[in-house]
């Protein structure tokens, strides 16, 4: 029992670390992950070097995944381009095993470690600029991750003392099982790799049986991939499919090929002195059978990604789904905004036209006022999801203009509905064409405006000419009462309409105006904002709406 709780102590160990590693790096490099994936992704080839580099460095295959998967959302990533970043981290994802086998079992790990674990924290409590705050924390998982693969060691070691080998025998289909479970339970690849190396180090397996894990552990990775789908929009899941297809050719092909690729990795051992090294040479047997998975797909890939493309297609046809905006945007704040401001661009279209046919009511309308209800309450969970990310100032300041303008997007729904009432009401009397001759002209010319606005990409119209109109509406509508031609009742439900076209009015230019803010482009810099603060700011948009509202009966 001793044994088994040192080896978990170990593997959480080494979990903490890779953790610490991840989220120092990816949050100290800031919108430049974003903007080295945009620009070092312009052939296959690049693609395929940038996400292995990245997952080097980064040390999460599945961070760089889930990176990749938003950006071809947010349209920052040709899908083409983003399943080489997929290939390549898997190939990063490598490197793991290489530090693990040629460094945490051959050294004496204290002497690396405390040192790390020490000058990593004394960074993230004293650095000067939150950039090197986080990279001490990373320096600090490194630390960890050391200390983790040293008792990992010291468990297999003892354990291999007590225990027998797997037998000879013992089904290679069994073994990579053993690997799928084993990385998606920890979900992580290189955590399980890791294990396999300590193991087979520590003489607790042999090198066919380790090499069958490891199999295994690369095809677990894909369960990471296929949770990433769930909710997730189309380019997402087609990203994901080309991740499972990978793995899996890989890995049955490493399994049908699997006594030529270990006798290649014996005779490059060989040739760069390593066949002394049991644990080197799996972390060469992981390196070969990557770059024979990328070497399968290279001729592949096009017509897997044509097929790809031609699939999930329907929610991408929706108006009733979210587009752009799914779970996986949440911990990439740069690619979440840009996210946010097409999703918003998207809903903002639909609201031009919806002045045209008033004051006349419709039920179209209300069928597509529940649409964008629904649609608004995808968007506020999005929000609030990001809410919980460590944030910048900057991305905190984008974030209040989402909430601010998710706002006037229901307001001016809610003023729809109104005015749709409004229309019902007024069509029961007998001066309703009357009330329709001195309104419709109004609400096509706003509706024009809006127009104008939006074809101008949010400035604004012609303000002055439209409240003119306004109020010489305004002034008909009391002459006409005046003269009897209508009665109290339609007098002032026309009033309210009329006056309701002027909010609704209001609330579109401010919605214009926070999308500007929202989708300007500044670069990220600026100190780590605590969680607590960035989730107050949907209060902060919901007290805005307030005061909004409040202002509705100046007009």
């Amino acid at each position: 029992m001793e044994y088994v709780t040192t080896v978990l102590g170990g593997v959480g160990l080494f979990l903490l670390g890779m953790w610490l590693i991840t989220e120092g790096l990816k949050v100290a490099a800031g919108a430049s992950l974003e903007k080295l994936l945009a620009s070092w992704t312009r052939n296959r080839l690049r693609g395929l070097l940038s996400g292995t580099l990245l997952t080097a460095l980064v040390q999460s295959s599945s961070a760089i995944t889930v990176a990749a998967l938003g950006f071809v959302n947010t349209g920052l990533l040709r899908f083409e381009r983003a399943v080489w970043v997929i290939f390549g981290s898997n190939l990063g994802t490598t490197l793991t095993a290489w530090v693990v086998a040629l460094v945490g079992v051959k050294f004496q790990i204290n002497a690396i470690a405390l040192p790390l674990v020490g000058i990593g924290a004394l960074m993230r409590v004293f650095a000067p600029a939150d950039r090197y705050r986080n990279l001490g924390m990373a320096l600090a998982g490194f630390g960890v991750l050391f200390l983790g693969i040293e008792v990992l060691s010291s468990g297999f070691q003892h354990m291999g003392e007590s225990f027998p080998l797997p037998d000879a025998g013992t089904p290679l289909v069994w073994l990579i099982l053993v690997g799928i479970i084993l990385t998606t339970l920890m979900q992580s690849s290189s955590a399980a790799v890791a294990l396999v190396l300590t193991a087979l180090a520590g003489g607790l397996l042999g090198f066919r049986e380790a090499a069958a894990v490891v199999i295994g552990a690369n095809v677990g990775t894909t369960s990471t991939a296929l949770l990433a789908t769930l909710g997730a929009t189309a380019n997402a899941r087609r990203l994901a499919v080309a991740h499972v297809l990978f793995n899996i050719l890989t890995g049955v092909m490493a399994l049908l090929l699997l006594s030529p690729l270990l006798d290649l990795v014996g005779y490059l051992a060989g040739l760069w002195q390593l066949d002394g090294d049991p644990a080197a040479q799996l972390a060469l047997f992981h390196t070969c059978f990557n770059l024979m998975g990328i070497a399968l797909m290279w001729p592949l890939e096009p017509t897997l990604s044509r097929f790809l493309l031609r699939r999930f297609g329907e929610r991408q046809k929706s108006t009733v789904q979210l587009q752009f905006l799914d779970r996986n945007l949440v911990t990439l704040p740069d690619a979440a905004r840009v996210a946010l401001s097409q999703e918003m661009q998207r809903l903002l279209a639909q609201y031009p036209q919806a002045l045209a046919t008033l004051p006349a009511p419709d039920s179209d309308r209300l069928e597509q006022i529940a649409d964008r209800t629904r649609l608004h309450a995808g968007v506020g969970d999005f929000l609030a999801d990001v809410a919980r990310q460590q944030l910048v100032d900057e991305q905190v300041a984008a974030f209040q203009m989402g909430w601010r303008l998710q706002g006037n997007l229901v307001n001016m729904d809610e003023t729809l509905q109104r005015l749709n009432g409004f229309g019902l009401a007024m069509q029961r009397h007998s001066d309703w064409p009357v009330i329709q001759a001195l309104l419709s002209h109004w609400f096509a010319n706003a509706s024009r405006v809006m127009e104008q606005d939006w074809q101008r990409g949010g400035e604004r119209g012609a303000d002055a000419s439209l409240l003119g109109q306004y109020e010489s509406t305004k002034s008909a509508l009391l002459a006409n009462a005046m003269a009897g031609k209508l009665s109290r009742q339609s007098l002032d439900l026309a009033l309210q309409s009329l006056s309701q076209g002027r909010w609704f009015l209001e609330q579109w230019q401010r919605a214009l105006e926070y999308h500007h803010q929202l989708s300007a482009r500044d670069p990220v810099d600026g100190s780590l904002v605590p969680a607590a603060e960035m989730v107050s700011i949907g209060e902060q948009g919901k007290a805005t709406v307030s005061r909004e509202r409040d202002t509705e009966n100046a007009y």
